[in-house]
C-alpha cells in the first residue's frame, strides 16, 4: 500500500490541494498521511489540541462531501524544522509521494513557494506533487514530460506513463530547444520514439523554456507536467530555482518533480 504525504496549515490552498490528495490517493489506492509543522515552541503550544482535532475534521469533512471517506487517514502536529520534520516523515515512514499545495498569497504559500519548495525538491528521495491553488483534480488527466534527451530520464519517463496509462491517457514527451537538435538528442530522440510508441513526442523551438512549456501545457488542456529533478552545481541552482519558481507561479496544472532511480 502507497503511502502519501500532505503537509498543511489548513489554508484554502492547502484545502485545495488536500482535495487533490484525496483523490489522487483514491486513484493509487494510497493511504493519505497529514502533517502539520510549527517551527516554533511558541506556535506549538499556542495551538490547542482541539483546536487542531477541529481542523482535522474540517478535513474530514471535505473526504465526506466529496465522496472520499474510503482513503485512509491519519495525522500528527509536529514542532520543528520544516523541511526536516518532512524528510524524517519521509524516511521513517516508508512515504512513497508528497503532495503540497502552492501559491505565494498566504502564510503556508509563502514558506513553501519561495526557497522551501525548492528545498523540499532538491532533496525529498520521493517525488513531489506541487498544486497551484485553483488547480483541481479531474478524472480525465492529461500528462505531459519536460525531456532534456538523458538516458538517466527513462525511469522518470515510464513512471509518468503508468499514470497516463492509468487515466486511459495518452503522454505528451516535450522539448524545448533554443537551437536546434543535436546529433545524439535526435538518436536519442528516435530510440525513445521505438522504446516508447504509447508516447506522442514534441519538440518545441522557444528562447524562454518556461514560456514554452507553460503555453504548451495550456494549449493542450495538460493537467500534470512532469519533470526530472538534476543534481546541480550551486551556480546553476540559481537558474533553477528561478525557473522552478516561475513555473510554480504561472502554471495552471500540477507539477510532478520526479527522482531518477
Amino acid at each position: 500500500m502507497a503511502t502519501i504525504l500532505f503537509p498543511t496549515d489548513f489554508s484554502p490552498t492547502a484545502n485545495n490541494a488536500f482535495q487533490y490528495a484525496l483523490n489522487l490517493a483514491r486513484v493509487i489506492g494510497a493511504d493519505l498521511r497529514i502533517v502539520t509543522v510549527k517551527t516554533h515552541l511558541k506556535e506549538y503550544l499556542n495551538l490547542q489540541q482541539n483546536e487542531f482535532d477541529q481542523k482535522i475534521k474540517e478535513l474530514q469533512d471535505i473526504a465526506l462531501g466529496n465522496n472520499l471517506t474510503e482513503v485512509k487517514m491519519t495525522s500528527s502536529l509536529e514542532v520543528g524544522d520544516l523541511i526536516l520534520t518532512i524528510l524524517d516523515i519521509i524516511r521513517k515512514e516508508q512515504i512513497d509521494y508528497v503532495v503540497m499545495g502552492t501559491n505565494g498569497e498566504n502564510s503556508f504559500g509563502k514558506k513553501f513557494f519561495g526557497s522551501q519548495t525548492i528545498a523540499l525538491i532538491n532533496n525529498s528521495p520521493v517525488p513531489v506533487l506541487a498544486v497551484p491553488h485553483g488547480v483541481d483534480f479531474v478524472e480525465s488527466r492529461k500528462f505531459a514530460y519536460a525531456t532534456m534527451w538523458n538516458t538517466n530520464e527513462e525511469s522518470a519517463i515510464r513512471q509518468m506513463l503508468s499514470f497516463s496509462e492509468r487515466h486511459h491517457s495518452k503522454l505528451d514527451i516535450v522539448h524545448v530547444e533554443k537551437k536546434t537538435l543535436s546529433i545524439d538528442e535526435i538518436m536519442k530522440k528516435r530510440e525513445w520514439e521505438v522504446e516508447f510508441p504509447e508516447a506522442n513526442f514534441e519538440v518545441i523551438k522557444n528562447d524562454d523554456v518556461d514560456s514554452a512549456l507553460i503555453d504548451y501545457c495550456e494549449n493542450h488542456q495538460i493537467d500534470v507536467l512532469g519533470l526530472m529533478y538534476r543534481e546541480l552545481n550551486p551556480f546553476q541552482r540559481l537558474f533553477s530555482e528561478s525557473h522552478s519558481k516561475r513555473l510554480l507561479t504561472e502554471a495552471q496544472f500540477a507539477i510532478l518533480v520526479l527522482k531518477s532511480k
